[in-house]
């Protein structure tokens, strides 16, 4: 029970940092949209999953 618990918690972590990787590339290959504001909506959606990934959240 402990090791699936041990799985699933650093498959939580694993995903986390793809999902900010996807987001960050996503950031920096967008064509339409360009500005300031979208910058902070994205920066602002990459945190959450940036700070899991480090696991500090």
């Amino acid at each position: 029970m402990i090791l699936l618990q041990e799985l699933i918690h650093q498959t939580y972590f694993v995903l986390a940092g793809l999902i900010a990787v996807l987001l960050v590339t996503r950031l920096f290959r967008r064509k339409s949209r360009p500005g300031l504001a979208y910058d902070i909506v994205y920066a602002y959606a990459i945190i959450p999953f940036v700070l899991r990934a480090l696991h500090i959240k």
